[in-house]
This record gives structure tokens, C-alpha cells and sequence, in this order.
């Protein structure tokens, strides 16, 4: 299965979420279609950045768990990306769908 690059994926969402923004949406079946299977690719990346995270975490040479946390942290700012970004586009996917069922 081929994964669509993390920065592709955030592109598109973005266009989407502007789109939905300015209200210049055609077909709103289309835009959830393409924002729910962005939004699984970038669950994807998340997934693959907490490996990395907890590879850095645990191989870290910081004594308290804290340290470790913000090291690791620092180490893959992608999975706080994926994250936030995930959370945001599940709102609009849901502003989407509520949309939907009004027409």
C-alpha cells in the first residue's frame, strides 16, 4: 500500500478546509470523501511518528521521565502536528456530514 507523503496530505486538508471556509464548495460529497481519506493517511504519519517517538523516548540518556518527554518532543515535532491537525479536521469533516444531512 502506498502512503501519501505527510506534506501532500497537509496540503490537501488545508485546501479543503479552505474551501469549506469560504463556503466555495460544489460538491460536498466529494470534499468529505477526500478530507476522510486525508485525514487516514495523516493517521497513518501519527502512527509512524509515535514509533519514532518512542524510540526516542526510550533511548534517550535524560534521567527523568519529563526530560525524556520534552527531548522526544523535540526530536519529532510531527506527531504534535498530526495530532492537532487530526483533531481540527475531524470538526470540519463533522460540520461536513451535518451539512450533508440538512440537503
Amino acid at each position: 500500500m502506498s502512503i501519501t507523503p505527510l506534506e501532500e496530505v497537509l496540503e490537501k486538508i488545508s485546501e479543503i478546509v479552505v474551501i469549506w471556509n469560504n463556503g466555495q464548495y460544489k460538491d460536498l460529497f466529494e470534499m468529505n470523501r477526500q478530507l476522510s481519506s486525508n485525514m487516514f493517511f495523516l493517521a497513518h504519519h501519527q502512527v509512524e511518528a509515535k514509533k519514532e517517538w518512542m524510540f526516542k523516548y526510550y533511548n534517550c540518556n535524560e534521567g527523568s521521565n519529563a526530560a525524556r518527554e520534552k527531548w522526544a518532543d523535540m526530536q519529532v515535532p510531527e506527531l504534535y502536528q498530526c495530532r492537532k491537525i487530526y483533531d481540527a479536521a475531524k470538526g470540519v469533516s463533522i460540520s461536513i456530514q451535518n451539512e450533508l444531512k440538512l440537503n
